[in-house]
C-alpha cells in the first residue's frame, strides 16, 4: 500500500535455490588504526538460497544473530592452511566468487539469514547471471 501511495518502485532480483558449500570466517575484531581484521576459527556452511542482497544458510549452531562473517568459495581460498584443510576438499568449484561479507540477521535451530553487506561488482554480476539462468 505504501508503495502505491508514494509511487515506490521496488527492484526484484529474485532468490535462487543454490545447493553448495562455502567456507566461513567469523570476524572477531577490526583495528581502525592499522585496518587489520582478526578472524576466528573457520568452518563450512551449506547455502540454501542466494540473491544479490542475502543468502540463507544451514549451520551447525556455531553462529548467532548479529555475527559478521566472511564467506569464501573454493575459488577464493588462497591461504596455505586453507589449501591443506580437509574442508577444502569438500568445497565445490562452482560458484566461483571472491570473498564477501555478510551479517546474520535471523537464526533458528538449523538455518540462518545473512544480509550481504559487501560484495565485489564482478561477483554481483555472477550472481545476477545465475539468477537469470535459473528463471
Amino acid at each position: 500500500m505504501l508503495s502505491r501511495l508514494f509511487n515506490i518502485k521496488r527492484k526484484k532480483f529474485g532468490h535462487i535455490a543454490l545447493k553448495t558449500k562455502m567456507c566461513v570466517l567469523p570476524l572477531i575484531s577490526y583495528d581502525e588504526k592499522t585496518e587489520t581484521l582478526d578472524y576466528g576459527q573457520c568452518f563450512t556452511i551449506d547455502v540454501v538460497s542466494m540473491s544479490l542482497s542475502s543468502i540463507t544458510i544451514r549451520h551447525n549452531n556455531n553462529i548467532k544473530k548479529g555475527d559478521i562473517l566472511e564467506f569464501r568459495t573454493k575459488h577464493a581460498l588462497e591461504d596455505h592452511q586453507c589449501l591443506k584443510c580437509m574442508n577444502f576438499k569438500t568445497l565445490p568449484e562452482v560458484p566461483a566468487l571472491s570473498s564477501f561479507i555478510g551479517k546474520i540477521i535471523w537464526r533458528n535451530n538449523s538455518e540462518a539469514g545473512v544480509s550481504i553487506i559487501m560484495m565485489k561488482e564482478q561477483d554481483k554480476e555472477t550472481v545476477k547471471k545465475m539468477i537469470s539462468e535459473k528463471k
